[in-house]
Parts: structure tokens; C-alpha cells; sequence
């Protein structure tokens, strides 16, 4: 369960961030939604995460 709100207020103070804004509604328009496809490769080996956060045994 959620302990706090993730929502934010978007700031667009800067011609690049409404640019990047246009962009993105454009791209939403044209292909829809970003619908993530399967994860692939995961493990839980901790010798592969210590390798992967470079932690050193």
C-alpha cells in the first residue's frame, strides 16, 4: 500500500520542456500508449546482483 502521493504538479517554464511536452503528445497520438513487454533475464542469484551493483565480495 502507498504511504505518500506520487503525484507532482508539471512545471513547463522552459521552450524545451514544452517542446518535449508537444513531442510527447504527438507520439501518443500517433502510436498510443508506452506498454511495457516482458522482462526478460531476471535473477536471484546474489552473486549475479553483486556483480550488477559492483559490489565486491
Amino acid at each position: 500500500m502507498a504511504l505518500e502521493s506520487f503525484y507532482e504538479t508539471m512545471v513547463i517554464d522552459t521552450p524545451e520542456a514544452g517542446a518535449n511536452l508537444a513531442k510527447a503528445i504527438e507520439r501518443y497520438e500517433k502510436y498510443g500508449p508506452y506498454v511495457p513487454g516482458p522482462v526478460q533475464g531476471t535473477t536471484d542469484d546474489p552473486e549475479d546482483l553483486d556483480k550488477f551493483m559492483g559490489v565486491s565480495p
